[in-house]
């Protein structure tokens, strides 16, 4: 099975743990291996489990068969969650890596959950290219689990589109009363708060990494021998702490203040909430309603 098109949608994908080649071919090996190792280690980085469960309330609104399109889903962190919640869940994912979309492929089949799932990867940022996958279809719920920071904050061509006009695109994708749910990290409103935050994101990641260092050790061993090998100084190596925690960031992500995605919100009219996460304290999530 090759990458689904952007021009047709694909059909559910056959039972993938009988099955392997129902899985998209990776880039590269270093991509599958990069995809790999940032599905292990992100969740020290990004604790999603609060935010989930806020999600996943979100669902139990009384319509009929929600249908959910999530932009950046990566390796499934938050796919499987939402699938479980309901059984007439329909849900669309979008990655820009075949290889992030192969892991979480994997997850949701191992769950009995992959009929219920599409996925499309590579895709391009074309309102029009992603309007044709979903056949004109509306949504009742889109997720953009930090993916925002990946569109640029401004186009760079005359049909390219930029943060604001892609969050205008995605109001049109979903229907009256649906919600569009953002999850984004954001940078410090002085230089000096950022540093504190940065500090704070470091901290809790090598602390949890240490916390499980032989679970982390075996993973990353799999996923990448060579990573793996150098796991085990990572208590007095902070140039390998510098490493794992870059792995983990989005290369070409331009991360905003609070305040400036709150403002860009209004811009927009619209009514949203703003939840920030307990203990990670750069990590917010914002549920708009439309």
């Amino acid at each position: 099975m090759t990458t689904p098109s952007l021009h047709k949608l694909p059909a559910p994908p056959r039972p993938l743990l009988r099955r392997r080649a129902s899985l998209p071919r990776p880039e590269t090996v270093a991509a599958a291996r990069a995809a790999a190792v940032q599905n292990l280690l992100e969740p020290y980085l990004y604790d999603y489990a609060g935010f989930v469960d806020l999600v996943c309330d979100e669902l139990h609104d009384p319509r009929s068969r929600p249908r959910i399109l999530e932009f950046g889903c990566g390796t499934g962190r938050l796919t499987v969650p939402l699938l479980a919640t309901r059984s007439d869940v329909e849900y669309h994912g979008f990655d820009r890596s075949p290889s992030r979309i192969a892991v979480a492929m994997e997850r949701v089949a191992r769950q009995g959950l992959e009929r219920r799932a599409q996925f499309t990867a590579p895709f391009p940022l074309d309102p029009r290219a992603i309007g044709e996958v979903l056949q004109g279809h509306r949504v009742d719920f889109l997720l953009l689990p930090r993916f925002l920071q990946t569109v640029p904050l401004c186009g760079t061509e005359a049909s390219s589109p930029h943060r604001v006009s892609f969050l205008a695109f995605c109001r049109q994708m979903v229907k009256p009363g649906g919600r569009i749910i953002v999850i984004e990290d954001v940078y410090g409103e002085s230089a000096e708060e950022h540093a504190r935050l940065s500090l704070a994101s470091r901290g809790m990641f090598r602390a949890g990494l240490i916390a499980n260092l032989d679970r982390v050790h075996r993973a990353l061993s799999d996923a990448d021998p060579a990573l793996g090998a150098r796991v085990g100084w990572l208590p007095g190596d902070p140039a390998l702490l510098e490493d794992l925690f870059h792995r983990v960031q989005r290369p070409d992500a331009q991360i905003l203040p609070l305040s400036t995605w709150q403002r860009m919100f209004d811009h927009l009219g619209f009514t949203y909430r703003t939840v920030s996460h307990p203990s990670q304290k750069a990590l917010h999530l914002f549920t708009i309603r439309c």
